[in-house]
C-alpha cells in the first residue's frame, strides 16, 4: 500500500527582514525543482499512524499547462517503496497516475491551471534570512480546507519550504524542502504519458488548487 500525504515544515533561521505587509509574487511560468518531504498521517477513529520519506521532482509549466510530479515513496511503517509518476494536463483536463511503471489511473480534473503565484488570500507573516536567502513566508487555507504555511525567495519568488496540514478525523502533516530550484524544463519528456493510460477508464472528479495540495492530492491518489 503507497502512503500518500503531504507536508512541509518552515525552518527559518535568523532574525526579522521586514515587518511590512507584501503582496504576493508570482514565480517563473516554467520551472523544475525536487521537493524532499517527510509525511504522516493519523487516523483518530482508527487509532492508527503512518510515515513516509518522499523524493519529489517538480516540473511546472504553465506555458503547456502541465504539471509533473516523480515521486520515490517511501513507507516508513510497512517498509515498502513505491515509484509513483503523476501528470496534469490540464488542456485535456486530465490526471494520469503511474505506479511502478504498470498501473495507470486516468482522473477528470476540472478548472484551470492557477499561474505560479502566491494565492490573493495569502497572509504574509514577514520576511525572514533562512541562513542566508532572504524568503517571504505566508499562510494560506487551500480549497481543500487545508492549511499551507509556505516561504518563497524574496527575489525571485522560487519556492523553499512548505508545511501542509488537514484536519480530522484523519489528520495529515507534510513537510517539504525545495532544492535545486532552475527556470525552465530541461527534460519535456517528463509529460510524456504512456501509451497504455489512454486505455483507462476515467475516475473521480478533481478541483485543482495550488501544488501544495496536488501533491498531497497525487500522494493520496492510488493505494
Amino acid at each position: 500500500m503507497v502512503l500518500r500525504f503531504v507536508f512541509t515544515v518552515v525552518c527559518l533561521i535568523g532574525g526579522l527582514h521586514d515587518v511590512i505587509s507584501r503582496q504576493g509574487c508570482c514565480g517563473p511560468k516554467q520551472w523544475t525543482g525536487v521537493a524532499i518531504q517527510k509525511l504522516g498521517r493519523y487516523d483518530h477513529d482508527l487509532d492508527v499512524a503512518s510515515l513516509a520519506d518522499i523524493s519529489t521532482n517538480v516540473a511546472y509549466d504553465y506555458v503547456a499547462k502541465k504539471i509533473s510530479l516523480q515521486q520515490k515513496i517511501h513507507n516508513i511503517t510497512t517498509d515498502n517503496t513505491d515509484l509513483v509518476h503523476v501528470i496534469y494536463d490540464f488542456k485535456q483536463k486530465t490526471e494520469y497516475t503511474i505506479t511502478n511503471g504498470k498501473v495507470c489511473i486516468a482522473t477528470p480534473i476540472s478548472g484551470e491551471m492557477w499561474p505560479n503565484c502566491v494565492p490573493e488570500n495569502a497572509s504574509h507573516l514577514g520576511t525572514y534570512n533562512i541562513s542566508g536567502p532572504v524568503v517571504d513566508v505566508y499562510r494560506v487555507v487551500t480549497p481543500g480546507g487545508a492549511t499551507v504555511r509556505l516561504s518563497v525567495t524574496y527575489e525571485l519568488c522560487y519556492p523553499g519550504t512548505e508545511s501542509l496540514l488537514t484536519s480530522g478525523p484523519v489528520y495529515d502533516l507534510t513537510v517539504s524542502v525545495y532544492e535545486n530550484v532552475t527556470k525552465g524544463i530541461t527534460d519535456p519528456s517528463v509529460f510524456n504519458v504512456p501509451v497504455f493510460c489512454h486505455h483507462r477508464q476515467m475516475k473521480t472528479n478533481y478541483t485543482s488548487s495550488t501544488i501544495t495540495e496536488l501533491i498531497h492530492r497525487s500522494l493520496l491518489s492510488w493505494r
